[in-house]
């Protein structure tokens, strides 16, 4: 396989990828950047599972501090 076949594939990957993060940020938020049930449900689940404030924070596309207000809760 070329070096330009192994790329496209990859870039195709990638965009997959990002379709799906950026489908799980659709459910988690609200037009407004409220989060919904969905999201409030996933940052619990991810406090349970010991993920890392800083780490949900890029994933939703919030501050680390919203993130800390829904896992002291």
């Amino acid at each position: 396989m070329s070096p330009t076949r192994i790329i496209r594939k990859q870039l195709k990957a990638i965009e997959a990828e990002l379709e799906l993060v950026d489908g799980l940020r659709d459910l988690a938020k609200t037009e407004g950047g409220r989060m919904t049930e969905f999201g409030r449900a996933l940052l619990v689940a991810a406090k349970d599972a010991e993920v890392k404030q800083s780490f949900m924070a890029r994933l939703l596309g919030i501050s680390p501090g919203a993130v800390s207000q829904h896992y002291n809760k």
